[in-house]
């Protein structure tokens, strides 16, 4: 008899056993994943994932918006897999300015007496079905390749989550808060490498709702904007004590062909110099300002310009042209070890050594607007410092990846190098930039 209860009591125990550690009985419910930010247009699926390590068998997805309940989905199959991504169509007549989801699963495991594990998750949502309100308030006239401009705009909406002005639809250009609320200013750019040029202002909330408002711009030509082409010798004596140079400071390998080191510091190390400016010089400012003022840059009186922006380089080494660069500056060349000014009011937001530039000095002026000032031999501010107009910053030198003692000098918005001759040029910013701001904050006021 005791051994007919020892047999019956192993076996409840294994039975136990087995339900309890077999995967046919797990006890993890499935998850649910609502991917939304809380807000809905009802034009855009709301992407839905449940997931479950056993397998969904059914889910349920209930629509309650004021008094009504609707049933949305209701799907039931024996096993769906272990991933079921649903896009969620939602209907476009209603009229609610809140909605809430409530999506239950369950999974195909035989626990709860073989009716499965259930999941539910209830998710509230904000209509919104109106678009942001975005308009141009004044605008440059025109722009040249390479060249800036500034536009002023408006863009009003009670859930905007992002307006910026898109250029050659790939160019992000962010906007100031500008005067008052929904008004916004920036300074934008046609950079140098593209032939065409579009601009958009772009406005989209959290629901979904995009607009775009078409930015009209003249196209400039002319002779400022045409590129140059230049052809430059390279000896060894250039590449032994400047071009290798270059690379021993950056901690680079250097190899012993002489023309593979002169490609190494002119593209390799050029590119890495170029993506280090442009990112420090892509911020620009969040807080609200008031106005923006600039004069024109000055920051080598009496000096001679020896090359120009935009210009094609084609380098030569015993006949053969090994590599190409294209110059995003203007050379001025006076004395040597010359004095270098600050045109405009600003902040120092580099004083470092960067390859092929040598020692670089970057200022920001505001409004995404910097100045930089390569080669130089010696800094007279540092990073962090405020300058002023008519102070004496740096001293022009040979550092760097360069021929002789001059200042590279150029200009970048938001981390695009433009034109610097435009910028250097008091009529051209009174009239492109500074008249076009006036006249706004006026429509503004």
């Amino acid at each position: 008899m005791k051994k007919i209860w020892l047999l019956i009591l192993i076996i409840i125990l294994g039975a136990v056993g087995f339900i309890y550690f077999s995967p046919m009985f797990e006890r993890v419910p499935p998850k649910i994943i609502v991917y939304t930010n809380g807000y809905t247009n009802l034009n855009n699926p709301i992407k839905i994932k449940i997931k479950d390590n056993k397998g969904i068998k059914e889910y349920k997805i209930v629509l309650i918006a004021n008094n009504m309940v609707e049933v949305l989905q209701n799907v039931q199959e024996p096993n769906m897999g272990k991933d079921v991504v649903i896009n969620l169509k939602l209907p476009k007549n209603i009229n609610a300015k809140k909605i809430k989801l409530i999506i239950t699963a369950t999974d195909t495991s035989k626990w709860h007496f073989f009716a499965g594990n259930e999941a539910k998750k209830e998710v509230i949502l904000n209509v919104d079905k109106i678009s942001p309100d975005a308009e141009v308030i004044n605008n440059s006239y025109a722009i040249g390749r390479g060249g800036s401009a500034v536009a002023i705009v408006k863009v009003k909406d009670d859930n905007l989550k992002d307006a910026y002005i898109l250029v050659d639809n790939k160019y992000k250009f962010k906007l100031t808060p500008f005067k008052k609320e929904g008004y916004y200013i920036s300074l934008i750019a046609w950079p140098y490498n593209e032939d065409r040029f579009d601009a958009e202002l772009i406005a989209e909330d959290f629901a979904g709702n995009k607009v775009t408002t078409h930015i009209p711009y003249y196209w400039r030509s002319g002779r400022i904007y045409r590129p140059v082409i230049k052809k430059l010798k390279i000896s060894d004596s250039f590449i032994n004590n400047v071009a290798k140079r270059v690379l021993e400071k950056m901690n680079m390998p250097i190899p012993n062909d002489p023309i593979k080191i002169f490609k190494e510091e002119n593209e390799v190390v050029r590119k890495m110099n170029e993506k280090e400016i442009s990112k420090i010089t892509s911020l620009t400012d969040t807080n609200m300002i008031n106005s923006f003022y600039i004069n024109r840059f000055n920051p080598l009186p009496g000096s001679v310009k020896e090359a120009g922006f935009n210009e094609i380089r084609h380098y030569y080494y015993n006949g053969e042209d090994i590599s190409q660069a294209i110059h995003k500056g203007v050379d001025l060349a006076k004395i040597k070890h010359a004095k270098i000014f600050s045109s405009n009011n600003g902040k120092v937001v580099a004083a470092k050594y960067i390859g092929i530039y040598g020692n670089t000095l970057i200022i920001y002026h505001g409004l995404g607007l910097y100045s930089s000032y390569s080669h130089t031999s010696e800094f007279l501010v540092k990073k962090g410092d405020k300058v002023y107009k008519g102070e004496v910053i740096a001293r022009t030198g040979s550092t760097g990846g360069v021929f002789g003692d001059h200042l590279h000098f150029g200009v970048y918005i938001q981390g695009i190098p433009v034109q610097p001759i435009e910028w250097m040029d008091s009529h051209w910013i009174k009239t492109n930039i500074l008249n076009i701001i006036k006249e706004a904050k006026k429509a503004i006021d």
